[in-house]
Protein backbone atom coordinates (compact mmCIF):
# COMPACT_ATOMS: atom_id res chain seq x y z
CA UNK A 1 0.00 0.00 0.00
CA UNK A 2 1.29 3.52 -0.91
CA UNK A 3 1.25 6.44 1.28
CA UNK A 4 -0.80 9.14 0.21
CA UNK A 5 1.91 12.15 -0.37
CA UNK A 6 0.06 15.11 1.39
CA UNK A 7 -0.68 13.56 4.69
CA UNK A 8 0.84 10.34 4.28
CA UNK A 9 -1.94 7.96 4.76
CA UNK A 10 -1.80 4.35 3.51
CA UNK A 11 -4.19 4.05 0.36
CA UNK A 12 -5.78 0.75 -0.19
CA UNK A 13 -5.90 0.86 -3.96
CA UNK A 14 -2.16 1.42 -5.67
CA UNK A 15 -4.05 3.60 -8.77
CA UNK A 16 -5.07 6.56 -6.34
CA UNK A 17 -2.85 9.61 -5.89
CA UNK A 18 -4.58 10.60 -2.81
CA UNK A 19 -6.11 9.24 -0.27
CA UNK A 20 -9.49 10.80 -0.76
CA UNK A 21 -9.44 13.38 2.22
CA UNK A 22 -10.82 16.69 1.64
CA UNK A 23 -7.62 18.64 2.45
CA UNK A 24 -6.04 16.26 -0.36
CA UNK A 25 -8.31 16.29 -2.77
CA UNK A 26 -7.97 20.46 -2.53
CA UNK A 27 -3.97 20.40 -3.07
CA UNK A 28 -4.03 17.64 -5.42
CA UNK A 29 -6.67 19.66 -7.69
CA UNK A 30 -4.05 22.59 -7.07
CA UNK A 31 -1.07 20.85 -8.46
CA UNK A 32 -2.87 19.35 -11.43
CA UNK A 33 -4.10 22.86 -12.08
CA UNK A 34 -0.69 24.70 -12.23
CA UNK A 35 0.75 21.94 -14.16
CA UNK A 36 -1.89 22.97 -16.74
CA UNK A 37 -1.16 26.02 -16.40
CA UNK A 38 2.81 25.82 -17.14
CA UNK A 39 2.11 23.61 -20.04
CA UNK A 40 -0.40 26.56 -21.57
CA UNK A 41 1.96 28.94 -20.73
CA UNK A 42 4.85 27.02 -22.25
CA UNK A 43 2.96 26.63 -25.61
CA UNK A 44 1.12 29.83 -26.18
CA UNK A 45 2.79 32.31 -24.35
CA UNK A 46 0.49 33.16 -21.18
CA UNK A 47 -1.26 31.11 -18.58
CA UNK A 48 -5.25 30.45 -19.67
CA UNK A 49 -7.12 32.68 -17.19
CA UNK A 50 -4.68 35.82 -17.50
CA UNK A 51 -4.88 35.33 -13.48
CA UNK A 52 -1.51 34.29 -12.98
CA UNK A 53 0.30 37.54 -15.04
CA UNK A 54 -1.47 39.77 -12.58
CA UNK A 55 1.02 41.51 -10.10
CA UNK A 56 0.42 40.33 -6.80
CA UNK A 57 -2.09 42.39 -4.66
CA UNK A 58 -0.13 44.29 -1.74
CA UNK A 59 -1.87 43.36 1.81
CA UNK A 60 -1.62 46.60 4.57
CA UNK A 61 -1.89 45.52 8.34
CA UNK A 62 -5.27 47.38 10.00
CA UNK A 63 -5.97 47.29 13.66
CA UNK A 64 -10.37 46.82 13.51
CA UNK A 65 -12.28 50.10 14.76
CA UNK A 66 -15.21 47.85 16.20
CA UNK A 67 -13.79 44.84 17.23
CA UNK A 68 -10.11 45.38 17.57
CA UNK A 69 -8.71 43.26 15.72
CA UNK A 70 -4.81 42.79 14.05
CA UNK A 71 -5.29 41.57 10.61
CA UNK A 72 -4.12 42.38 7.18
CA UNK A 73 -6.82 43.66 4.47
CA UNK A 74 -6.27 44.65 0.74
CA UNK A 75 -6.96 48.31 0.78
CA UNK A 76 -4.74 51.18 2.91
CA UNK A 77 -7.20 53.47 4.19
CA UNK A 78 -9.70 50.34 5.72
CA UNK A 79 -10.71 50.54 9.03
CA UNK A 80 -12.35 47.45 9.47
CA UNK A 81 -11.12 43.45 9.53
CA UNK A 82 -14.33 42.54 7.32
CA UNK A 83 -17.81 44.61 5.99
CA UNK A 84 -19.62 42.99 8.71
CA UNK A 85 -17.81 44.85 11.32
CA UNK A 86 -17.80 48.02 9.16
CA UNK A 87 -22.22 47.50 8.95
CA UNK A 88 -22.40 46.80 12.96
CA UNK A 89 -20.44 49.97 13.57
CA UNK A 90 -22.44 52.19 10.32
CA UNK A 91 -25.71 50.93 11.59
CA UNK A 92 -24.94 51.95 15.20
CA UNK A 93 -23.75 55.33 14.33
CA UNK A 94 -27.03 55.84 12.37
CA UNK A 95 -29.06 54.84 15.21
CA UNK A 96 -27.04 57.08 17.42
CA UNK A 97 -27.90 60.36 15.19
CA UNK A 98 -31.59 58.93 15.07
CA UNK A 99 -32.27 58.98 18.20
CA UNK A 100 -30.58 62.28 18.55
CA UNK A 101 -33.04 63.97 15.53
CA UNK A 102 -36.12 61.97 16.43
CA UNK A 103 -37.12 64.01 19.74
CA UNK A 104 -36.88 67.51 18.07
CA UNK A 105 -39.97 66.18 15.42
CA UNK A 106 -43.56 67.46 16.07
CA UNK A 107 -45.50 64.64 17.24
CA UNK A 108 -47.64 62.81 14.53
CA UNK A 109 -51.62 63.84 14.38
CA UNK A 110 -53.28 60.49 15.26
CA UNK A 111 -55.17 59.71 11.65
CA UNK A 112 -59.16 58.15 11.70
CA UNK A 113 -59.62 54.58 12.49
CA UNK A 114 -60.84 53.13 9.04
CA UNK A 115 -62.45 49.38 9.28
CA UNK A 116 -61.78 47.49 6.64
CA UNK A 117 -64.99 44.99 5.23
CA UNK A 118 -63.36 41.54 6.06
CA UNK A 119 -62.70 39.57 3.16
CA UNK A 120 -64.37 36.35 3.87
CA UNK A 121 -68.02 35.19 1.78
CA UNK A 122 -71.32 35.66 2.94
CA UNK A 123 -73.20 32.28 2.81
CA UNK A 124 -77.17 31.93 2.65
CA UNK A 125 -79.16 29.26 3.07
CA UNK A 126 -82.54 28.55 1.17
CA UNK A 127 -84.95 25.85 0.38
CA UNK A 128 -84.95 24.65 -3.32
CA UNK A 129 -88.53 25.02 -4.58
CA UNK A 130 -88.24 21.86 -7.18
CA UNK A 131 -87.02 19.45 -4.58
CA UNK A 132 -87.73 20.98 -0.74
CA UNK A 133 -84.15 20.37 -0.06
CA UNK A 134 -82.03 23.08 2.09
CA UNK A 135 -78.67 24.28 0.58
CA UNK A 136 -75.98 26.39 1.22
CA UNK A 137 -74.81 28.99 -1.20
CA UNK A 138 -72.29 31.67 -1.85
CA UNK A 139 -74.80 33.62 -4.53
CA UNK A 140 -77.79 35.10 -3.33
CA UNK A 141 -78.97 34.33 -7.23
CA UNK A 142 -79.50 30.56 -6.72
CA UNK A 143 -83.00 29.47 -6.31
CA UNK A 144 -81.65 25.97 -6.89
CA UNK A 145 -79.80 23.56 -5.01
CA UNK A 146 -78.28 21.86 -8.48
CA UNK A 147 -78.56 22.30 -11.86
CA UNK A 148 -80.75 19.19 -12.21
CA UNK A 149 -83.48 21.41 -10.12
CA UNK A 150 -82.99 24.50 -12.50
CA UNK A 151 -82.73 22.62 -15.61
CA UNK A 152 -86.36 21.14 -14.87
CA UNK A 153 -87.50 24.11 -13.83
CA UNK A 154 -86.16 26.02 -16.97
CA UNK A 155 -87.87 23.84 -18.98
CA UNK A 156 -91.57 23.60 -17.37
CA UNK A 157 -91.34 27.75 -17.55
CA UNK A 158 -90.05 27.57 -21.28
CA UNK A 159 -92.45 24.94 -22.68
CA UNK A 160 -95.60 27.32 -21.18
CA UNK A 161 -94.44 30.52 -22.25
CA UNK A 162 -93.75 29.24 -25.99
CA UNK A 163 -97.30 28.14 -25.95
CA UNK A 164 -97.91 32.16 -24.75
CA UNK A 165 -99.56 30.58 -21.04
CA UNK A 166 -99.89 32.25 -18.20
CA UNK A 167 -96.85 31.26 -15.98
CA UNK A 168 -96.91 31.05 -12.26
CA UNK A 169 -94.05 29.56 -9.73
CA UNK A 170 -95.00 25.78 -8.95
CA UNK A 171 -93.31 24.00 -6.49
CA UNK A 172 -93.07 20.14 -7.32
CA UNK A 173 -93.69 18.77 -3.51
CA UNK A 174 -96.38 20.64 -2.73
CA UNK A 175 -97.83 19.50 -5.98
CA UNK A 176 -97.05 16.21 -4.66
CA UNK A 177 -98.28 16.48 -1.55
CA UNK A 178 -101.27 18.06 -1.56
CA UNK A 179 -102.12 15.14 -4.15
CA UNK A 180 -101.28 12.98 -1.25
CA UNK A 181 -98.60 10.91 -3.84
CA UNK A 182 -101.63 9.78 -6.20
CA UNK A 183 -101.79 9.40 -9.84
CA UNK A 184 -104.62 11.75 -10.76
CA UNK A 185 -105.14 9.43 -13.99
CA UNK A 186 -104.88 6.10 -12.46
CA UNK A 187 -105.56 6.45 -8.68
CA UNK A 188 -102.55 4.36 -7.98
CA UNK A 189 -100.19 5.51 -5.61
CA UNK A 190 -96.61 6.62 -7.06
CA UNK A 191 -93.18 5.54 -5.66
CA UNK A 192 -91.59 8.45 -3.90
CA UNK A 193 -88.04 7.46 -4.80
CA UNK A 194 -87.94 6.42 -8.51
CA UNK A 195 -87.00 8.97 -11.02
CA UNK A 196 -87.94 8.87 -14.72
CA UNK A 197 -87.91 7.13 -17.10
CA UNK A 198 -89.26 4.63 -14.31
CA UNK A 199 -93.00 4.25 -15.14
CA UNK A 200 -93.95 4.33 -11.50
CA UNK A 201 -92.19 7.54 -10.93
CA UNK A 202 -93.97 11.09 -10.04
CA UNK A 203 -94.28 13.79 -12.83
CA UNK A 204 -95.97 16.84 -13.28
CA UNK A 205 -99.28 16.63 -15.31
CA UNK A 206 -101.38 19.86 -16.89
CA UNK A 207 -104.72 19.38 -16.19
CA UNK A 208 -105.80 21.05 -19.16
CA UNK A 209 -102.49 20.87 -21.90
CA UNK A 210 -100.77 24.07 -22.49
CA UNK A 211 -101.98 23.32 -26.53
CA UNK A 212 -105.64 23.83 -25.44
CA UNK A 213 -104.88 26.76 -23.52
CA UNK A 214 -104.22 25.59 -20.19
CA UNK A 215 -101.55 27.68 -18.15
CA UNK A 216 -98.63 27.08 -15.74
CA UNK A 217 -99.95 27.39 -12.10
CA UNK A 218 -100.37 25.24 -9.08
CA UNK A 219 -104.25 24.97 -9.87
CA UNK A 220 -103.78 23.19 -13.18
CA UNK A 221 -101.46 20.74 -12.34
CA UNK A 222 -101.57 17.79 -10.69
CA UNK A 223 -99.34 14.35 -9.71
CA UNK A 224 -99.24 11.64 -12.22
CA UNK A 225 -97.11 8.71 -12.85
CA UNK A 226 -94.40 9.15 -15.43
CA UNK A 227 -96.75 6.08 -17.94
CA UNK A 228 -99.58 7.11 -17.50
CA UNK A 229 -98.25 11.10 -18.40
CA UNK A 230 -96.59 9.61 -21.26
CA UNK A 231 -99.58 7.89 -23.12
CA UNK A 232 -101.75 10.65 -21.91
CA UNK A 233 -101.86 12.92 -25.09
CA UNK A 234 -102.98 16.98 -25.95
CA UNK A 235 -104.66 15.76 -29.31
CA UNK A 236 -107.79 13.78 -27.76
CA UNK A 237 -110.95 15.21 -28.69
CA UNK A 238 -111.92 17.45 -26.33
CA UNK A 239 -115.57 19.29 -26.54
CA UNK A 240 -116.64 22.31 -24.67
CA UNK A 241 -118.38 19.85 -21.93
CA UNK A 242 -115.28 18.39 -21.15
CA UNK A 243 -113.59 21.68 -21.08
CA UNK A 244 -115.69 23.15 -18.90
CA UNK A 245 -115.55 19.83 -16.37
CA UNK A 246 -111.78 20.40 -16.39
CA UNK A 247 -112.25 24.06 -15.86
CA UNK A 248 -114.31 23.36 -12.28
CA UNK A 249 -111.91 21.20 -11.30
CA UNK A 250 -108.78 22.89 -11.86
CA UNK A 251 -111.32 26.03 -10.20
CA UNK A 252 -111.59 23.22 -7.31
CA UNK A 253 -107.38 22.18 -7.04
CA UNK A 254 -107.04 26.21 -6.91
CA UNK A 255 -109.05 26.36 -3.89
CA UNK A 256 -107.67 24.32 -1.85
CA UNK A 257 -103.99 24.54 -2.80
CA UNK A 258 -102.34 26.64 -0.41
CA UNK A 259 -100.66 29.92 -1.66
CA UNK A 260 -97.22 29.48 -2.92
CA UNK A 261 -95.40 30.10 0.08
CA UNK A 262 -91.45 32.04 0.54
CA UNK A 263 -88.73 29.57 1.30
CA UNK A 264 -87.11 32.38 3.10
CA UNK A 265 -86.64 35.96 3.33
CA UNK A 266 -84.06 38.36 1.16
CA UNK A 267 -83.20 37.59 -2.39
CA UNK A 268 -84.64 34.05 -2.19
CA UNK A 269 -88.40 35.46 -1.80
CA UNK A 270 -90.86 35.13 -4.10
Amino acid sequence: MNPCPYCGTLMTSPRRKQCGAPECKRLFRNERMRDYQRAYKEQHGHYQTRLYDRPRVKEYPVHCAHCGVDTVVTKAEAKYCSHSCWYEASHARHAQVELAWKPLLRAPRLSTVTLLRPLRRRWFSTCCPMCSTWFVTDNPRDQNCSRRCGRRAAKDRRRALERDAFVEHVSRPEVYERDQWTCQLCGEAVLRDEVVPHPQAPTLDHVIPLARGGTHEPANVQLAHYICNSTKTYRLELDEQTLDRLRLQVGHIGALSPSPRSFSSGPYST
